[in-house]
């Protein structure tokens, strides 16, 4: 069984020590007056992944702590007007003003300052020899206000580090940077952080734009996306193809034609506007049955019984068949497609037992053309690539710079100019971070790489 690595120290944890740190420096620089483990808390507290939830959750807390505190102000004013003696009595009105105060927290549609106020509360209303209520009040105001300004001001500060911004980084989905078990939350953070800050960083997959949204809907992609091995180029925020790489109308009557001759059923998945739809007829076989009712539910899959409109543009077919039928019918093809302009793909993941998914495209729905298509379309950049499986090869061969994950195929390590040491996804992730924003004694990807090809020359 392999040893999992242990996790590493994040930014986050660190900003948070130095935010504690800071707020005890000026409670020692206020003279030692105050209750600095207050601002220490709301430090910890607000100390949040993006600045901009800092900000939402340092609001709250100032608008939970003022709520907090007026109400135990006027608790203690309506104990101070009970007889002597009824001290129990205090304890009631105590409890009862919590219910007040979280209600009103609700009414304002802020529910989750509503713990917040029912503490500040009770250590305002409570007796406490050391300040009177009004002083207890203005104290725990006073420092949650410092230990938020700290929270907010070191999560804004950044290492000065000289950004890259010449560079196009482009990295396989499956195995690159999403694992078994999704992208990581680490992932997702530090890519969200680099995104925001400008870099140029996009995902190449296989898999259809409808497949990947729902794993993909936490980071905030600027650039489009490429999809389908290259067949499209789909703008993930406003949810358009910007372009395609389709069989020409000739080949795919052709195709059908020949298909319906071989008593062959197959999905054709067709761009029209910008609508993917999928075509489909009578079933041959389980396989098929069991592809459409598991790929059916999702809100962005449109299956149509039908022929496709003449308008369309057919991106590729998609057999399932028994593995030896699939030999027989890419052999045919072949054969027939005397310009070679079909490309094949067999997957045999996540099928029935002997059967595989043959996909017929064009020759150029390739990542390689479509990364050479987004260039067009942001400008002339270094493309930094990485990858794992077979469908990346092309896509890494063309790169400038290229990287093999540490569990990639064979085929992808040689074709790579470097190879990632660990074989956790996070590590594209730093990987993309240390080129972005390189340390000012790190040396140049030109450098690394001259090294690496004399590495493996003298190898």
């Amino acid at each position: 069984m392999p040893v999992k690595s242990m996790p590493k120290v994040g930014m986050r944890m660190v900003k948070s020590a130095l935010a504690v740190a800071i707020c005890f420096l000026i409670y020692v620089l206020r003279g030692s007056h105050g209750t600095p483990v207050y601002s220490a808390i709301a430090a910890i507290i607000c100390m949040q992944a993006y600045v901009e939830n800092s900000f939402h959750v340092g609001r709250d807390r100032i608008i939970g702590t003022l709520f907090g505190a007026i109400f135990g102000l006027l608790a203690v004013y309506i104990n101070q007007s009970l007889p002597q003696g009824w001290e129990w009595l205090q304890y009631v009105v105590i409890s009862l003003a919590v219910i007040p105060v979280i209600y009103v927290t609700v009414l304002l549609k802020k529910p989750s300052t509503s713990a917040l106020s029912a503490i500040v509360l009770l250590c305002v209303a409570l007796p406490n020899g050391m300040y009177t209520p009004l002083e207890g009040a203005v104290n725990r105001t006073l420092e949650t206000m410092v230990g938020i300004l700290v929270s907010l001001l070191v999560n804004s500060v950044h290492l000065p580090r000289g950004r890259k911004q010449k560079y196009l980084f482009v990295t396989g989905f499956d195995g690159t940077i999403c694992g078994q078990n999704g992208v990581s939350a680490y992932s997702k953070v530090e890519l969200n952080h680099m995104i925001a800050d400008g870099v140029d960083f996009t995902i190449a997959t296989e898999r259809t734009p409808a497949s990947l949204l729902a794993d993909i809907q936490d980071i905030h992609l600027k650039l489009p996306v490429i999809a389908m091995d290259g067949a499209v180029l789909f703008d993930v925020a406003q949810k358009r193809y910007l372009a395609s790489n389709g069989l020409s109308k000739e080949m795919t009557e052709q195709l059908c034609a020949l298909f319906q001759s071989w008593n062959l059923h197959y999905f054709l998945n067709v761009l029209w506007e910008d609508a993917l739809l999928i075509y489909y007829g009578e079933f041959k076989n389980e396989a098929e049955k069991d592809l459409y009712e598991k790929a059916r539910s999702s809100p962005y899959r449109n299956y149509i019984y039908g022929e496709m409109p003449e308008d369309g543009t057919a991106l590729y077919f998609l057999l399932v068949l028994p593995k030896q039928d699939a030999d027989a019918v890419q052999f045919r093809l072949k054969q027939m497609d005397t310009k070679q302009e079909l490309l094949f793909l067999r997957e045999e993941e996540d099928t029935h037992p002997q059967y595989c998914h043959l996909k017929i495209y064009s020759k150029d729905a390739t990542k390689e053309c479509m990364m050479r298509r987004l260039l067009e379309h942001i400008g002339k950049k270094q493309t930094v690539v990485y990858g794992s499986n077979k469908n990346d090869i092309s896509m890494v061969q063309a790169a400038d710079f290229s990287f093999a994950t540490a569990d990639a195929i064979p085929e992808v390590k040689q074709a790579a100019d470097f190879q990632l040491k660990s074989a956790s996804t996070d590590a594209v992730v730093r990987s993309i971070f240390h080129i972005y924003e390189p340390m000012p004694w790190s040396p140049s990807l030109e450098e690394e790489k001259r090294k690496e090809r004399k590495k493996r020359h003298d190898g």
